[in-house]
């Protein structure tokens, strides 16, 4: 899909994204819906991507990713993106997770940020060897 100049190209796992969305509030996937529109549509604006914490206070490790907040700027939601280069060397961004961005403090769900670490890693959060950039996946479109 080509995007909009200053937006980058956006990739969906559906089998993920199905997930995300299954787990989330009416609010949530409604937010969602939105969203995904406007990024088939047009790709996601570079200028609202916030790079990701390598290793961030709650264990996850997010290097060679990207984030938004969903709505712009302040939502509650957010989504994390893996960024991907094409053997032409153009930069897109794969879609690992959409979720919250911060439960309360007593809430056991996962925040988009642990369900992408997980899924980059494959691993699930607290396993040995977290964080280890060798094991991570990375992709060549």
């Amino acid at each position: 899909m080509p995007a909009k100049p200053g937006h980058a190209p956006v990739a969906f796992d559906e089998a993920a994204w199905s997930e995300d969305l299954r787990d989330s509030t009416d609010a949530g996937r409604a937010a969602a819906t939105r969203k995904r529109a406007d990024l088939e549509r047009d790709g996601q604006p570079v200028d609202e991507l916030l790079a990701c914490d390598e290793e961030a206070p709650d264990g996850t490790s997010l290097p060679g990713c990207v984030k938004t907040r969903v709505p712009w700027p302040d939502g509650p939601r957010g989504i994390v993106y893996l960024i991907a280069r094409a053997q032409t060397g153009a930069l897109s961004l794969d879609v690992l997770a959409f979720g919250v961005r911060h439960h309360p403090k007593d809430s056991h769900a996962l925040s988009v940020y642990q369900i992408a670490d997980k899924r980059l890693t494959g691993r699930p959060l607290g396993a040995e060897g977290e964080g280890n950039s060798a094991q991570r996946r990375t992709r060549t479109v």
